[in-house]
């Protein structure tokens, strides 16, 4: 269990590390950025993560940050998490945001989804770039 935790907190470090240092904004999404696209975006990584398909969450990744996390680093990280709250039923709750990366400058929509379990709630934290490119996920 101890190497899941190390595990899981790895992949979460290589992505935050990789997007640089980012201030948060909350409220709405930056200028130019669609919400239903965004959403779509958002909900179809949920599909994804919920039936396992760890090698296109990697694929759907900005190419800069590919090789910052395996498939199976993923999926050693996220599984234990869908085992314990069971079969996926739906996205109760979204919630849009922004947030701004200090040292580029460049702005990402931010989407946090929450999704009811069979035995719990997971709740998603995926940022996109304008081009809807996956540069940030967490899970918890």
């Amino acid at each position: 269990m101890n190497k899941m935790i190390k595990t899981a907190l790895s992949v979460v470090m290589v992505l935050a590390l990789s997007m640089g240092m980012i201030a948060c904004a909350g409220g709405k999404l930056p200028e130019g950025f669609d919400k239903d696209e965004v959403g779509s975006a958002a909900e179809e990584i949920v599909g994804l993560a919920t039936t396992g398909d760890y090698d296109s969450i990697i694929n759907a990744l900005r190419d800069d940050l590919k090789s910052s996390i395996t498939a199976d680093q993923l999926k050693e990280g996220w599984a234990p998490l869908f085992e314990k709250a069971g079969a996926f039923d739906s996205i109760t709750k979204t919630v849009f945001s922004s947030t701004k990366d200090k040292t580029t400058g460049e702005e990402y929509a931010v989407v946090q989804l929450m999704a009811k379990h069979e035995n719990a709630n997971l709740i998603y934290t995926l940022s996109f770039d304008k081009d809807l490119a996956l540069v940030g996920l967490y899970l918890k």
